[in-house]
């Protein structure tokens, strides 16, 4: 007990601080999330593609960068250019014109000039980079476009627009309000800062390591103070009682009534940097993926010719891509996407996937596994309609009779696999999304009363962790006093 109580009452000193600084940066993220900028406002303001300047063929360019294998090949408009941007499977890319095949290298600050004006039909008061990292550009995603440019226009809302070196593309925007929140939000809840966020390994040390030290500090807490609970009334669990004076009384009494919530959210928290430790992944293994296209990007341009693609209406983004041995060929504007499958090298046919297309080509990624069934999940459906990660609106579940029940869901619009669930996913569904989010069928889409409880409960955890924090103080200036 003497030692549970030091080693409660120490780390408590230290990690209350933070859990104070979590709970009040959680409501704050509820309102503001991280900015971003979405794939239909880039779209809306992406130049249109005129495919009669397409000279280059996809075969060329894949020949022109290389040879080597791809994991994404699109078509982008670059200063009114198209261009072929090859992702490869090491975060690389690759930017080729179409229409000279010269093999792009760095843009220079006045094309991201140039790209920033047309995008938001505002002048450009700054330009600087390129830079391989920023605050609002440390996510991994972003990381096969690295280094950016980072331009500031001149606007009421002091907006930031973030610009690709390799691409030419507008990947982030933000606003001066939107990274004012963010630092007392998203970037205090994540620890999010730049320096330790750019390196992913440590951050993810960091944060898991202090997350776990506070689920034994909080577990350490509730222990004692039901032992102490129970001491205060001689054994009798009649009546909220503490054998504690000041703060003390306040910490021990709110303890009992919100620590379970702070265990369980912070446990939850811990579960967000899981990261396969504990639980599946829910990203499909590179080999499922080989095998679930069947054949290559590089052997799928084989069969692409120039008039294909030449044939096609303009288009913002172009992309192929390959499932189940099929070549197809999708388009995307600001108003619609369209889906073409490739019946020979020169003539390309407007199609919809079929189910019966992605359940083969799942059969052929799980080899070992029948399909049991299939399914189409609702508005209502408690793994699909989540506010963190929820599905694309038109997915195909395929559910396996394997001993991990495994479910795959695919994007009936794009043919990619968007993710696989297993049993120990589904449980990592409800102990993180349901426990931290209170991400619960009948409750998560009914607001405002979600947002009651959930702010009641944040602002309670707070009020503890305010306690805890006086405490901590109290006794290191009492120590220090003493010394």
């Amino acid at each position: 007990m003497r030692f549970l109580t030091l080693a409660h009452r120490w780390m408590g000193v230290f990690l209350c601080l933070f859990f104070a600084c979590w709970f009040i940066s959680g409501a704050i993220l509820i309102y503001h999330p991280f900015p971003s900028l979405s794939q239909s406002d880039r779209l809306a303001r992406s130049s249109l593609i005129d495919p009669s300047q397409i000279i280059v063929s996809p075969k060329e360019a894949v020949e022109i960068a290389g040879g080597n294998e791809l994991d994404r090949l699109r078509l982008i408009d670059l200063e009114g250019r198209p261009v072929y941007v090859l992702h490869g499977f090491n975060n690389d890319i690759r930017t080729i014109d179409a229409k000279s095949g010269k093999l792009f290298d760095l843009l220079q600050k006045n094309v991201a000039t140039r790209i920033s004006e047309k995008f938001s039909e505002l002048a450009v008061l700054n330009v600087e980079g390129p830079i391989d990292y920023d605050q609002w550009i440390v996510p991994n995603r972003y990381d096969p476009y690295r280094p950016f440019f980072r331009v500031s226009l001149e606007d009421e809302y002091e907006t930031v627009l973030y610009i690709s070196a390799r691409t030419g593309e507008v990947l982030q925007k933000t606003e001066y309000s939107e990274r004012v929140w963010n630092y007392f939000g998203a970037v205090t809840h994540w620890i999010y800062p730049t320096a330790l966020r750019k390196n992913w390994f440590l951050w993810d040390q960091v944060v898991w390591w202090l997350s776990l030290l506070g689920v034994i500090t909080t577990v350490a807490g509730l222990w004692l103070g039901v032992i102490r609970w129970r001491g205060s009334t001689g054994g009798k669990l009649k009546s909220i009682a503490s054998p504690f004076n000041g703060w003390l009384r306040a910490h021990h009494i709110l303890g009992l009534f919100a620590g379970i919530f702070v265990l369980t959210w912070i446990f939850s928290g811990w579960l967000s940097m899981d990261h396969g430790r504990l639980f599946s992944k829910a990203t499909p293994k590179p080999d499922q993926v080989e095998k679930f296209r069947s054949i290559s990007i590089v052997q799928a341009v084989e069969n692409i010719s120039l008039e294909t693609l030449t044939s096609l209406d303009s288009f913002s983004e172009g992309e192929i891509f390959v499932m189940g041995g099929k070549i197809f060929v999708i388009t995307r504007n600001a108003k619609e996407q369209k889906l073409f499958e490739l019946i020979d090298s020169n003539f390309l046919s407007s199609v919809k996937i079929k189910e019966s297309e992605v359940v083969n080509a799942v059969m052929e990624a799980w080899p070992n596994s029948k399909i049991q069934s299939t399914e189409r999940p609702g508005e209502s459906d408690a793994y699909g309609t989540l506010r963190e990660g929820a599905l694309p609106t038109n997915t195909l579940r395929v559910i396996l009779a394997d001993p991990l029940q495994t479910w795959v869901h695919v994007d009936m619009e794009s043919g990619q696999i968007v993710s696989v669930m297993d049993r120990g996913r589904r449980q990592y569904r409800w102990l993180f999304n349901g426990l931290h989010s209170l991400d619960f069928p009948g409750l998560s889409n009914h607001r405002p009363a979600w947002d009651v409880l959930m702010l009641s409960l944040l602002g309670l955890g707070f009020v503890f962790c305010v306690t805890g924090v006086v405490i901590g103080m109290k006794r290191l200036l009492g120590n220090w006093v003493r010394s």
